[in-house]
């Protein structure tokens, strides 16, 4: 085992999803837990907290594993899962067998001293809804945080419905300062500079039908765009500030959120580990009791 890590106790890691792109922050984690450095609090949403699991529970390489061994099969992802799951991910596969073929250590992970969020968006109001461990099973709240909008089906949590935190909240480090982390470690899935884009006309004229009966929801897709690059400028001004330390891809993405490369998946995750060995003694310093 490694030697410790000395984290405060008001350290947040806060991890953004997209899709594929989240193995990045795999890395990351990985070299995380090498080095001995375990956060006392977790919060992030869609692929990036479902990858997040595994580095609480302390499994060492398990989502590297995971997309070594099922990127490319069509359980994993294929546009002929969307007729029958309403998603492009087989998401029943990845949620309910993965977990099975390559054992999640449920007792690690629910033994762990960290608070865990999982980001979710309410699709009654457009909000996001945070769930900690206790509030519901894990895995249905997971599963309900990657509910992708448009091409996804809404998750059942609680009797609620729900799609991907990323579009109420897509790094929910204001959420953790919330929460009286004051130090947040945030590792982003995209290069320096990015900024999204409004959905084309057609685009929205089918989020406009999609969710006509979810108005609340349907302007929260609507304005994803926004919302994501105000959160963009806020932790930029939290990083200036001292309060945040940003990791995020330091070589030119070359996977996207639907990526089944698997040569490209293991150049990004090994992207994510350089990146957060290269920041050891700024992590040291910054999460410093």
């Amino acid at each position: 085992m490694p030697a410790a890590f000395p984290v405060r106790n008001d350290a947040a890691l806060v991890l953004e999803g997209g899709g594929m792109r989240a193995q990045y922050a795999s890395g990351a984690m990985d070299w995380f837990l090498r080095a001995g450095i375990r956060f006392p609090y977790v919060i992030g949403v869609s692929a990036g907290i479902s990858n997040a699991a595994s580095y609480v529970a302390g499994q060492f390489g398990r989502n590297r594993e995971i997309f070594t061994r099922f990127a490319g099969d069509p359980r994993y992802f294929s546009w002929r899962n969307w007729p029958k799951q309403g998603n492009p991910f087989g998401m029943r596969f990845i949620y309910r067998q993965i977990p099975k073929l390559i054992p999640f250590d449920f007792a690690a992970f629910a033994a762990a001293p960290v608070r865990f969020r999982i980001g979710a968006t309410d699709c009654r109001t457009g909000q996001a809804v945070f769930f900690d461990k206790e509030d519901a099973p894990m895995i249905d709240a997971l599963l309900a945080s990657s509910s992708l909008p448009v091409v996804g089906r809404m998750a059942r949590v609680n009797r609620r419905l729900y799609l991907d935190g990323g579009i109420a909240d897509p790094i929910p480090f204001r959420q953790a300062a919330a929460d009286g982390q004051a130090r947040r470690v945030a590792i982003l899935t995209r290069n320096l500079g990015f900024r999204k884009r409004s959905p084309r006309p057609a685009m929205r004229a089918a989020i406009r039908l999609k969710y006509r009966h979810f108005p609340a929801l349907a302007q929260a897709v609507l304005r994803q765009h926004e919302t994501y690059n105000r959160e963009l400028d806020d932790l930029a001004a939290e990083e200036a500030a001292g309060r945040v330390l940003v990791i995020r891809p330091s070589q030119p993405l070359h996977v996207g959120r639907y990526s089944q490369d698997r040569a490209e998946l293991e150049r990004l995750y090994q992207n994510g580990w350089a990146d957060a060995a290269a920041r050891a003694e700024q992590l040291r310093g910054f999460l410093a009791p």
